[in-house]
């Protein structure tokens, strides 16, 4: 199942189901086909003054599954090319913005692969900041709040110069699809600029209210960047579920604010990978939490460059040599140190048994064979674009190193986890 994920990362569920458009509504018709039986004369089936079948329908359409398609713009079979034409103030002026840290939103037009609509665009970054090759935040309703592309008010695009797979990301939101997660959809995409070849990007889905509208039955609780930013419903401004959240110093009182079973399967899949610059590692910047009304809170993921590791050097090597084999509850970023609500959820000792089955489900659903499979077809997608690109900080000899160093990452994790679970013994936590 996990490698038909990885292909159609855009798919809403792992299971199959009928295409749809880019707002998720099904676009299969009705089967209409249904035999029946035209001998039995005991029953009457009234028709209208035509002869025509009047017997009532039910026109309710069907409640949607969750999550819905991703949309179209991240099509995991399609490398599109995404042309921004700046005026020539404004490009000069993103220049300035780059080289003063500021994150201003400037008019482009963009052409996405040949389809047109005028946006406003921003530069990316905080580690991943780089003058030489920009990262973006494209957003389509910048100027009219009910503007959107494809159903989507913006999308990131991502090319952060320590990872020389350009796929990182790629491969590891499939894994949160796969275990029944919320996922940002991703694809890679050729940008130019004023009519020249630019660079090679991940394409990538920002949460917001469209993501949970995919995501949720529920749409309307808060949603927080980073834990804290309240990114919907700004208008009421009610944090007081948040703070009750913050302030909590128990596991009891965190598991009554929490969807835990959500909760402790996203941080265990971040665990497996492993995301080592996301909320399981420390660092309280890179996720999404969501108040979901109809479960509590719930952890997203988000920014998942540095997964698996990372080649941030040109000679390939990781930053992290440890990656592979980092302890799934204990392990911390060096920079950040581990998050309150995480060690003191994980010390009690029901809590952290259900976290190490949590990992053990991760892992099901973590197929190194069939990653590297997918992580062989993606990069044939992108070689040529990945060569072309003259802005990216590394060469295609790195680059292509760095594929193969990812493959073999994957069983390397693989393994070490296999064994940690192996050895049982892991509760109560030794912080």
């Amino acid at each position: 199942m996990l490698i038909a994920v990885l292909v159609a990362c855009h798919a809403s569920s792992p299971e199959v189901r009928p295409p749809a458009d880019d707002t998720g509504v099904s676009t299969t018709p009705p089967d209409d086909t249904a035999p029946t039986d035209s001998t039995d004369s005991t029953t009457t089936v009234p028709t209208d003054s035509t002869g025509t079948d009047s017997t009532p329908t039910d026109s309710t359409p069907p409640a949607p599954e969750f999550p819905e398609e991703c949309s179209s713009i991240y099509d995991p079979d399609v490398l599109a090319t995404v042309s921004l034409t700046f005026a020539e103030e404004d490009w000069a002026a993103m220049g300035r913005d780059c080289r003063n840290g500021a994150q201003e939103y400037r008019p482009v037009r963009v052409s996405w692969d040949g389809e047109e609509v005028d946006a406003m665009i921003r530069l990316k970054g905080n580690w991943s900041w780089s003058c030489d090759k920009y990262q973006w935040v494209i957003s389509f309703n910048e100027v009219d709040p009910d503007a959107r592309f494809h159903g989507l008010r913006k999308t990131i695009i991502d090319a952060p110069w320590y990872d020389q797979t350009f796929l990182h990301e790629r491969m590891a939101f499939p894994l949160f699809a796969a275990r029944g997660l919320p996922y940002s959809c991703v694809n890679n995409v050729r940008v130019e600029v004023n009519g020249e070849y630019y660079g090679l990007y991940a394409n990538v889905e920002k949460p917001d209210r469209e993501y949970l509208e995919r995501h949720y039955p529920d749409p309307d609780g808060n949603l927080y960047q980073a834990g804290w930013e309240l990114e919907t419903n700004e208008e009421t401004g009610d944090t007081t579920r948040r703070d009750a959240l913050y302030a909590a110093t128990t596991a009891a009182e965190i598991a009554a604010l929490i969807n835990v079973d959500e909760t402790l399967a996203e941080w265990a899949m971040e665990a497996m990978v492993p995301a080592m610059d996301n909320y399981w590692a420390g660092v309280d910047i890179n996720y999404y939490i969501y108040d979901n009304p109809d479960a509590g809170f719930e952890w997203l993921p988000y920014d998942l460059d540095i997964s698996f590791g990372d080649a941030a050097y040109t000679s390939g090597d990781v930053i992290w040599p440890e990656s592979a084999t980092v302890d799934p509850i204990t392990w911390q970023h060096s920079g950040w140190g581990k998050e309150a609500l995480f060690m003191t959820l994980l010390s009690d000792p029901a809590m952290c048994a259900r976290f190490v089955e949590e990992v053990a489900a991760a892992r099901a659903v973590y197929d190194p064979d069939a990653m590297a499979v997918q992580l062989d077809a993606w990069a044939d997608q992108i070689a040529a674009a990945a060569a072309e690109d003259r802005r990216k900080p590394f060469s295609t000899e790195a680059h292509t190193y760095s594929v193969a160093q990812l493959r073999a990452f994957f069983q390397e994790r693989a393994d070490h986890v296999d064994a940690w679970l192996a050895a049982g013994g892991q509760c109560p936590v030794r912080w």
